[in-house]
Formats: structure tokens, C-alpha cells, sequence
């Protein structure tokens, strides 16, 4: 049963650490984060370090200032000498480590600087003597860690960073010892901890209750370990005594931490200490990072308006030089739908005009000439009427170079471009602010999409409504009657043999151009007006469609900052995320 919990609590943990291990990934580029990456760096490889040694021996650590007694702790602990003992000066240069012959220590003698350890081996297996309280486990004696050989400092810090428990002894002088204290916060909450008052014989009552007072406070306000051991030993009397000078005290503690059912928590409250420190070097940069999104929001948020107003505004002085050439193209619209003279009349042009109007001039004294005067004028009207709806069809026009929307982007986003900046790293600022050629590609689809939309559907819907039956009506039947006329008099002249001549003839046809002129002057009057309401609805769809594109424009960005602050709120929440999902704590 117990080996099942231990592991479930192993899946779990390498759950927790994965998850954790892809937040920190994803806001490594948060420049308040990248401040800290030697830190955290260091952080992340302790936590590994914890969750990875599952199977090995437990390793304590004794660790202290100079004249707290370590060295005669370890040789009381272990029932012989096998550290060289001082007084008030440090006397370890070199650590001492006393291990179980079948643990593989490699990895913890891997890089250690300074001195080469003096390794004492032991077999536990002997079944005599105080080697059997220890059952397989290591222990250590480091360096003073108020030594002022830089080089004992950091073999105390590399052995505490590879240990699980730290035995922190101090004497009356070095409670308070800021060099000792600062050293502890490296570990705080990181380790398991044990607090030993050495030189216990030292003492007195008094003294003992109020240096012990001084070392829970310690304990549970700065070096987070509310619950550890506060212990008074006299080392040289358990020397003496095995069951003197509060040694079976201590020895039970360690023993408590360091069997089989205890290491495993323990390595996990190290491990969830680690969190918490990871946890709060996040939550210390949080203010930077929270400055910068709020400005990098508020700037996408900005500069997304800006650049649709101005854009919008641009596309709109386009339009209206547009209005023209839209009125005509819903009277072309209007004459595919309308299917008489009147339809005809609206799709002559001004050249098609023209040249009927000079061939009717000309009628009388050369018909030949007028009739060539009227096709060249029509065939003239069609070239210059293909070529106007193949420009007024293209969008090219709309929208302004790609300079001018370059700098028109760049003007707008200069505000998130800086937040972008302040908030992420070089290579990962740029992802936070839409690029240029993104919105120049959008706003040019959405210019696309809504010039399409009235070529393909609103403009020859109102053309249709331009003209209803009633109206082609009222156009066509007269000319159609005169047509009739004139046919009805032609024929009757040709039977009666008296022919009706050509100023006849040339009269009817002005008098059904004229009609139909006055015709084409009035539906084109009429389409003035629509081709008004159609500019605004057109306007009307670009706005809303580059309002939409200019949303999409921020909503990668916008979402990749959500992104990473999600990722920064999980890291700085993980140690309590741990704790629940592994303790069931809050």
C-alpha cells in the first residue's frame, strides 16, 4: 500500500514538474523574468535534483559558523572522531563526509570545489554500535559559513543544495549572526531543517530558553520552517554519554526526518519549498510585468483605433472620387436588366451620344457619313466604357501605398511597440504587436471583400430597384409607337407608290432621340440619388470590415500576452497548486 502512494506521489510530482517546467519555458522571454534566469536556473535544477533522487540515501548536512561545534557534533553523532575539532576558529577547511560503504556518492563529490572531502565509510550492516542508528544514510560536516575564505562558502552552498536535511547549529554568539542567517535564506523552505543550540553545557536556564526562543522565531518567520526541530545539545557530553547532552533528542529528530517513510516527504516538501521560492521570484517581478501589459494593452487597444480611423478615412476620400463612376455603372447595371429602347439609350455613352447626335445633323445631306459618324461614336463609347469598369471593378485605388500604410502602422503601434519592449526580450517583443505587412494585407482584404460584396450584390440589386417595369414602361412605349408609326407610314407609302423621304424618317428618329435623351437625363438623375445611399453602405461594410480586421490584427498578440501572463500567474500560484494536489492543503 505504501509503495502504491509513494507511486502515485511520483506521478504526480513529475505531472507538477512538467507543467511547471512548460510556464517557466513560456515566460522565460518576459524581461522581468530574464533579469532572474540565473536564479530561477538555479532554482529549477535544485528542484530536479530533489524530485530525481528517489531511491538514494538521505544526506544531512551539518552546517554553521565558526565555534558552533559542528565538528564535535558529527563525532558525538557518529560515536568516534573522525572530524578535527576547534574552538572558536575555523578549523574545517575541507568537508567530512561519512557515508555507508555501499552508497555511490558520485554525484555528490561531482564539481565540489575547494579541498577534496575526507570520506569516512561505515557499514551499517554490522549490527553493533551507533553505525546502526543510521541505517545506510550520509552525513556531513561542512565549512564554516561565515568563513572568510570565499571558497568555503560556496562548498557549504554546493553541499547544502545536494543535501535533504540541514542541521543549522549556532552557539550563544552566532543565533543572531547575520553571515549565518543569510546563508539559511538561501535554503528557506527549500529543505528540510533541524535547529541545534550547541554548547548546551555553556548555558544556563535562562540563557538556553531565550536563545532557543530566538531561533523558533527564526525558524518560523524568516526561514520558513515553522514545524522544525529547536533543539539544545552539549556535544562534548554526548561524547562522554551517548544518552547525554540532549543527543538521543536529536537523534530522534534526524531519524523521524530520514527514514524510509519520512525521506520521501521530506524530499517533496524540498522540492514544494523550491516551487514556493521559483513562485515568489515570479510573483517579485510581477509588478514590472503587470506595468508593461497594462501599457501594451491599452497601446494595441489605442493604436488598433487609430490605425482603423485613419485608414478608414483614407479609403473614404477615395470613394468619393468614385461617386461618379459608380452612377454610371448602376445605369449599365440598370440597361442589362432593361431590355427596350430605353435600356439601350442608358448604355450609350458620351461618345455614343455624340456621334449619334452628329450623324443625325448630317443625316439629311449624307445618310453614309451619319451612319459612320453613329457607329464610330457607339464603338468609341464601348472601348471607353470597358475601360472604366475594368478600373472602377479594381481596388487598387482605395487604398494608399504601402509606404504611406507602413508608416501609418508604425505610428499607431508605436505606443504597444515600446510596451512590447519593456515587457519581453528582443526576440519575443516583436510577437506582441501586429507587423505591418499583416495589416496591410488585412486592410486591403477587407477593402476587397466590401467592393465585392457591391459589385457582385448591392449594386446590381439597386439597379434593378432603379428601374421598375412601370418605368421601362412609360419609356419604351412611346418610342415603340413612333416606331410603328413610322413603319405603318413607310409600308402605306410603298403600296401607294409615294415614297415618305428621308427628312421622315431622320425627323422620327431625332424625335425618338430626344425622347429617349430626356429619358436617359431623368433615370440617370434618379440613380444620382441611389448611388449616394450605395457610396454609404459601402463605406459603411469597409468600416465595419476593417474594424474587424484591425481586431484580428491584435487578437494574436492579445492572446499571446494572455498566454504568458496565464503562464506567470500558474508559476506564481505553483507551491500552493503542489501543496493541494499532493497534501490536499490550501
Amino acid at each position: 500500500m505504501n509503495e502504491d502512494r509513494s507511486r502515485a506521489a511520483r506521478g504526480e510530482l513529475g505531472r507538477l514538474h512538467e507543467e511547471l517546467a512548460g510556464d517557466l519555458e513560456a515566460i522565460a522571454p518576459l524581461r522581468a523574468v530574464a533579469g532572474r534566469a540565473a536564479d530561477l536556473a538555479e532554482l529549477v535544477a535544485d528542484l530536479s535534483d530533489q524530485l530525481g533522487r528517489a531511491s538514494s540515501a538521505a544526506v544531512v548536512c551539518l552546517v554553521g559558523s565558526t565555534g558552533a561545534g559542528k565538528s564535535t557534533l558529527l563525532n558525538a553523532l557518529v560515536g568516534r572522531d573522525i572530524a578535527v575539532e576547534g574552538i572558536d576558529r575555523p578549523t574545517t577547511s575541507a568537508p567530512v563526509i561519512y557515508r555507508p560503504a555501499d552508497a555511490d556518492i558520485t554525484e555528490l563529490l561531482a564539481g565540489l570545489p575547494g579541498e577534496a572531502p575526507r570520506v569516512v565509510t561505515y557499514d551499517h550492516r554490522d549490527g553493533g554500535g551507533v553505525e546502526t542508528f543510521w541505517r545506510g544514510q550520509i552525513l556531513i560536516d561542512a565549512p564554516d559559513t561565515n568563513s572568510v575564505e570565499t571558497t568555503h562558502r560556496e562548498v557549504v552552498r554546493e553541499l547544502a543544495a545536494r543535501s535533504d536535511v540541514l542541521v543549522v547549529v549556532a552557539h550563544r554568539q552566532s543565533v543572531a549572526e547575520l553571515s549565518s542567517a543569510a546563508f539559511v535564506d538561501l535554503f528557506a523552505g527549500r529543505r528540510g531543517m533541524v535547529f541545534v543550540l550547541g554548547r548546551g553545557d555553556e548555558l544556563d536556564a535562562a540563557a538556553d530558553a531565550d536563545l532557543r526562543a530566538q531561533l523558533e522565531v527564526l525558524a518560523r518567520e524568516r526561514w520558513l520552517a515553522p514545524g522544525a526541530p529547536v533543539l539544545t545539545v552539549s556535544a562534548r557530553r554526548g561524547k562522554e554519554d551517548p544518552v547525554a547532552g540532549g543527543l538521543p533528542v536529536l537523534r530522534k529528530a534526524l531519524a523521524d526526518m530520514i527514514s524510509e517513510e519520512r525521506l520521501g516527504s521530506v524530499r517533496r516538501q524540498n522540492a514544494v519549498g523550491n516551487v514556493a521560492r521559483i513562485a515568489a521570484e515570479v510573483g517579485e517581478a510581477r509588478q514590472d510585468i503587470d506595468a508593461a501589459a497594462s501599457r501594451l494593452r491599452t497601446g494595441l487597444e489605442s493604436g488598433a483605433a487609430t490605425w482603423c480611423g485613419r485608414t478608414i478615412g483614407l479609403v473614404h476620400e477615395r470613394l468619393d472620387e468614385r461617386r461618379a463612376d459608380l452612377t454610371r455603372m448602376l445605369w449599365n447595371d440598370a440597361a442589362k436588366v432593361w431590355d427596350g429602347p430605353g435600356g439601350y439609350a442608358l448604355r450609350v455613352g458620351g461618345l455614343g451620344a455624340l456621334g449619334l447626335g452628329a450623324g443625325a445633323a448630317v443625316a439629311r445631306r449624307n445618310p453614309m457619313l451619319a451612319a459612320g459618324l453613329a457607329v464610330g461614336g457607339l464603338a468609341a463609347s464601348r472601348v471607353q466604357g470597358a475601360v472604366r469598369d475594368r478600373a472602377f471593378e479594381s481596388t487598387s485605388g482605395l487604398l494608399p501605398g504601402g509606404t504611406e500604410l507602413g508608416e501609418l502602422q508604425r505610428e499607431a503601434f508605436l505606443e504597444a511597440r515600446l510596451a512590447a519592449a519593456d515587457l519581453a526580450v528582443d526576440d519575443a517583443a516583436p510577437s506582441l504587436a501586429p507587423g505591418g505587412a499583416d495589416l496591410a494585407s488585412s486592410a486591403a482584404a477587407a477593402v476587397d471583400e466590401a467592393w465585392d460584396r457591391l459589385l457582385r450584390v448591392d449594386l446590381p440589386r439597386e439597379a434593378r430597384r432603379g428601374v421598375p417595369r412601370l418605368l421601362r414602361l412609360l419609356v419604351d412605349l412611346p418610342v415603340l409607337g413612333l416606331g410603328a408609326w413610322v413603319l405603318f407610314r413607310t409600308l402605306e407609302g410603298f403600296i401607294a407608290e409615294e415614297y415618305v423621304g428621308v427628312d421622315f424618317l431622320v425627323s422620327a428618329i431625332i424625335i425618338a432621340f430626344a425622347w429617349l435623351f430626356g429619358a436617359r437625363v431623368l433615370v440617370r438623375a434618379r440613380f444620382s440619388g441611389r448611388s449616394a445611399s450605395l457610396l454609404a453602405k459601402v463605406r459603411g461594410d469597409i468600416e465595419q470590415r476593417v474594424g474587424a480586421a484591425a481586431g484580428r490584427a491584435i487578437a494574436g498578440p492579445a492572446e499571446r500576452l494572455q498566454g504568458l501572463l496565464g503562464s506567470a500567474d500558474r508559476v506564481e500560484l505553483a507551491d500552493r497548486a503542489w501543496r493541494r494536489r499532493l497534501h490536499g492543503e490550501e
